[in-house]
């Protein structure tokens, strides 16, 4: 038996023996004070309580599952039915038999109502102890599914951030195959900024946030690849904020932005100019890449567009920071496309 196992085992002995005893003591009180038999009474408490638990979990075996396919209503009130009916079973079997066996007498209104105030000790009692109960398993259940939650959505953003657009692999192989024999130097760098990127993404996927400035240096990776295929048709401006590099951010949530934006933005002669902006806005900080393409299409829409790297990074912005942390992807002056990224500084 493991530890955990043990701790539970543990827990529900000692549960069972405290419902069992706890509600005795008023209940073996009340009757003692009418008999004068306090030792019989307090058996007979114990009896009672002891009785009633095993028709309690009578009914939570072979009753209660089959109650879930009823309505709330009526299970409620089924449950109220059974609750009192083996309250009164329990109570009378009780008493009945300790009476048989110890022989007290319960005479006079006064001795009843010594009696009933103890029963109703007992109750209440009983009913405080399961509704603590009812109450620890309820907020068990609750932390077991935000646990779940929240594993569940960490796995779907480690699976958001675990892909890389296969055509951009196939791309890079190819421009390193034909580099291999023109350009041996240019080759070996060409491998080694790819590996750095598959390491990062390797990596990144257990980390969460990590810097600004690592998020922009696997950008550069890509970039530097991409400028070994397109050579002088791919130009880049950067203008970022010193002071913004320090900002913590999700893991590769900048670099499919800049894929997109090197697939889709290319210019009439098959160039590609590309505006890398990183500035702080108040708690803030905005990032904005821009292209001089043919811009966004009319019936853009973020939930159905080409591919799935602006979708996916969409979704991880707003899985992470809130539904008003989505991308913004707006047309650019005198053309082209701008996508516009938002994320809290303190996060």
């Amino acid at each position: 038996m493991t530890k955990r196992k043990a701790s539970r085992y543990g827990y529900s002995v000692v549960s069972k023996l405290l419902a069992v005893v706890l509600p005795a003591i008023p209940f073996g009180l009340g009757v003692g004070y009418a008999t004068g038999n306090y030792p019989a009474s307090l058996v007979t408490g114990l009896t009672m309580a002891g009785t009633i638990q095993i028709f309690s979990d009578l009914d939570q075996a072979f009753f209660h599952p089959r109650l879930k396919s009823l309505p709330l209503d009526w299970r409620i009130v089924v449950e109220i039915t059974f609750g009192i009916l083996y309250y009164t079973l329990g109570a009378g079997l009780a008493l009945f038999v300790c009476n048989r066996i110890f022989d007290f007498a319960i005479a006079g209104t006064t001795a009843w109502a010594f009696v009933l105030i103890g029963f109703t000790g007992f109750v209440l009692v009983h009913a405080a102890f399961y509704a603590l109960h009812f109450h620890r398993a309820l907020k068990e259940k609750a932390s077991q599914e935000e646990r779940l939650r929240a594993l569940a959505a960490q796995a779907e953003l480690k699976a958001l951030k675990a892909q890389i657009n296969p055509h951009f692999l196939f791309n890079t192989l190819n421009t390193i195959a034909a580099l291999i024999h023109a350009d041996p130097a240019q080759a070996e760098a060409t491998v080694e900024r790819l590996a750095e990127m598959l390491r990062y993404a390797l990596t990144g996927s257990e980390r969460g946030l990590v810097p600004l400035e690592e998020e922009l240096a696997f950008v550069d990776s890509y970039l530097e690849i991409e400028q070994a295929r397109f050579g002088e048709r791919l130009r880049v401006t950067r203008e970022i904020a010193p002071d913004a590099l320090s900002v913590p951010v999700p893991g590769q949530i900048l670099q499919p932005l800049v894929e997109n934006a090197v697939q889709h933005g290319r210019g009439g002669d098959g160039s590609v100019d590309l505006t890398i902006r990183v500035r702080p806005h108040g708690d803030e900080v905005v990032i904005t890449i821009a292209d001089r393409g043919p811009g966004v299409p009319q019936d853009h829409r973020m939930d159905a567009g080409r591919g799935v790297g602006l979708r996916n990074v969409d979704e991880r912005l707003r899985k992470t920071y809130g539904e008003e942390y989505g991308l913004e992807v707006m047309d650019n002056e005198p053309r082209g496309a701008v996508i516009i990224v938002r994320m809290p500084v303190g996060v």
